[in-house]
């Protein structure tokens, strides 16, 4: 006999080798004292399936498979029978009662006489080893794992005693590990305490993981920002034996946070602070991302967020140049970094066109090119504009008129030296005519009928005398008009001293607008009433006045079929001379007739008009003591009214 050990168990197994030579005896003592040594050897049975050797008992004989043996999970007959037939180990697992999967081996025995037995030996599963050693061995890799992790880790056992505590909770609570496992949650003397227990009953009701941003004391007794995820711990049944909270420090991030909605609330403080109103554009499309309060108020939107529930295409003008297309290429050259300035014409949420200078330049937001646009409204600017333009066309009107009226007084002194001939030749003709007259009729009388020129004498003789009437007349009415356009024309110092009749006023007035009046008018009226007060004053003001309101009567007629009415009278009880010119013209809008006497206001630039002439009007019946007042129907007409101060003395006392 010889010992081996088969398929790497601590077995004994006893071989007889007839060919190699004498069989060697062990005494039996000896035997079992080897056969205890062996670790993982439990039984022998013989070939009856009678245990014949434990280790519990030494040798001995038992009935097959009793129950202890049984309940093993050793006994089987046919995995024993095949040893005995083959004389081969045979290794097979088994399902063990009380230590789950077993690794059972079984070898033949041969003692020294040629009687069979099978020894029996098992240990655990090299399956169940494994996964306990994979078990072991991936606990040990998760533990590193987690212990290395930068976030903090922390397990609590259902009595909220920590059971793991690693290095990053360590570095962000403070505590050591050896401080606190097994030991109750540190933080839970904390003012969080209540959140803590509310949010571990909130995970263990619901099951999911709760996220949060909280706050936590540090054993140096700092507080710290943190967010954190908290789970239940389960084992391998699903039973909750614990939680575990995973935590990160965001104090800094929180400080970044407060810091930027600090320098965000500073930038919208300045942003809304500004006079001008700021818009920021999407750089492809114009889309409007931001805007200022004084876009709103600009603009007429009640708050931020109405104006931005609109697009920038709402407030333009909607035609060209101010189109939505009109400004894309604006917006992509300051994309480009080419700051751009110019004049848009914008839209107010009530309609009302208004004009701003817009200056625009791309920049950089979170790392995206957007558009920021500055807007300043330039109404007034405009409005200076415009004035100063009217101004100056009106001074240079003004200029032409002097002009005029310094050379209307050199033609009119030339006139009327030619005039003057005119006048004593017509006088002279009209004379001798009386004599020419007599011969010429005595001629015909004893001749019969003759010609002068082309004309028969018998027509000659009526129409001759009216055409020398007819020279006579139109000299006489040269020489009125010349003396009114030179008094007219007069530059002299003014006097306001003298009295002076209002309808003789009229009369010369009119005297040098029959023309104008003809040509605008079919139905020009004037009604003069008799013993009408002088008023104190100066004529050739008061005339400068009249031609004025009626040269404005005039250009007002749309057509000759429309009236103009002229009047004076009298009323005592306020003793005032009244002055009224009517008219049925096309009449003034409302928002202009407060205006009408502001200097170089004019809706007439078109046909030569200054904005000066009821400028003047006004000033020189302000200095006449008087009042001038408008009272104007848009398409009806419009009626000028002055009223001055009656002198006591009668028209002709004087």
């Amino acid at each position: 006999m010889m010992w081996r050990r088969i398929a790497g168990l601590s077995a004994l197994v006893y071989l007889k080798e007839h060919q190699r030579g004498p069989t060697m005896c062990i005494p039996k003592k000896q035997l079992l004292n080897i056969l205890n040594s062996l670790p993982n050897l439990k039984f022998i049975v013989d070939k009856n399936l009678c245990l014949a050797f434990s280790k519990s008992e030494g040798f001995y004989r038992k009935p097959p498979c009793f129950e202890d043996f049984r309940n093993a999970a050793m006994c089987d007959p046919d995995d024993i029978q095949k040893v005995f037939a083959t004389g081969e180990v045979l290794s097979t697992e088994k399902k063990h009662s009380a230590q789950g999967p077993t690794q059972v081996s079984l070898f033949p025995i041969f003692d020294d006489v040629g009687t069979g037995m099978v020894g029996i030996c098992h240990h655990p599963s090299k399956i169940r080893q494994h996964v306990e050693n994979t078990v072991v061995d991936n606990q040990i890799a998760f533990e590193s794992i987690i212990d290395t992790a930068p976030l903090a880790t922390i397990a609590l056992d259902n009595n909220l005693k920590v059971i793991y505590w690693n290095a990053a909770a360590e570095k962000v609570l403070g505590w050591k590990r050896e401080e606190v496992i097994g030991q109750p949650y540190p933080v839970l003397a904390t003012s969080y305490r209540s959140e803590i227990l509310k949010n571990l009953r909130r995970i263990h009701q619901e099951m999911p993981p709760r996220f949060l941003d909280s706050q936590r004391i540090r054993k140096d007794g700092t507080l710290i920002d943190i967010s954190l995820s908290c789970s239940i711990l389960k084992n391998r049944q699903g039973r909750p034996i614990g939680y575990v909270a995973i935590m990160a420090d965001i104090t800094a991030r929180k400080e970044a946070q407060r810091a930027l909605k600090e320098s965000e609330a500073n930038y919208r403080t300045i942003f809304d602070a500004a006079n001008d109103a700021h818009f920021v554009f999407d750089a492809e499309d114009a889309t409007i991302l931001d805007v200022n309060l004084k876009m709103c108020e600009m603009y007429g939107f009640e708050n931020r967020e109405e104006a931005l529930r609109h697009n920038v295409e709402e407030m333009m003008a909607g035609y060209p140049p101010y189109t939505l297309s009109d400004l894309l290429p604006l917006i992509w050259k300051s994309k480009d970094g080419r700051s751009q300035n110019f004049e848009w014409l914008a839209k107010h949420t009530s309609g009302r066109l208004f004009w701003m200078e817009v200056v625009m330049k791309g920049i950089v937001i979170s790392g995206e090119y957007k558009v920021l646009a500055v807007v300043r409204d330039i109404m007034e600017r405009k409005a200076r504009e415009e004035e100063n333009k009217r101004m100056q066309q009106s001074l240079l009107q003004a200029d032409k008129m002097a002009a005029i009226g310094t050379m209307a007084s050199g033609i009119a002194h030339e006139i009327n030296n030619p005039n003057n001939f005119i006048l004593s030749n017509s006088q002279f003709l009209s004379d001798i005519w009386k004599d020419i007259i007599r011969i010429l009729s005595l001629y015909w009388e004893e001749n019969g009928e003759f010609h002068l020129g082309k004309m028969p004498y018998s027509s000659a003789q009526k129409t001759i005398p009216k055409m020398l009437e007819g020279i006579s007349d139109g000299a006489n009415r040269i020489k009125n008009i010349i003396t009114a356009l030179k008094s007219f024309s007069r530059q002299e110092k003014i006097s306001l001293d003298q009295t002076v009749d209002i309808n003789k006023v009229i009369k010369a007035a009119l005297l040098m607008l029959r023309n104008k009046i003809s040509k605008h008018t079919d139905y020009f009226n004037f009604h003069l009433e008799e013993n009408v007060p002088l008023v104190k004053g100066n004529f050739q003001l008061l005339e400068q006045v009249i031609v004025n309101l009626s040269l404005n009567a005039l250009e007002a007629l749309p057509n000759k079929n429309r009236s103009i009415n002229i009047s004076t009278s009298y009323s005592e009880a306020e003793n005032k001379v009244k002055i009224m010119v009517r008219d049925e013209g096309v009449g003034i809008k409302d928002d202009a007739q407060n205006l009408i006497f502001d200097p170089f206001f004019t809706t007439k630039f078109e046909t030569g008009g200054t904005g000066l002439g009821l400028s003047i009007c006004f000033t020189i019946i302000k200095k006449h003591n008087g009042t001038i007042q408008c009272f104007s129907k848009l398409g009806e007409g419009t009626t000028f009214t002055i009223e001055l101060p009656a002198e006591n003395l009668k028209n002709g006392e004087n």
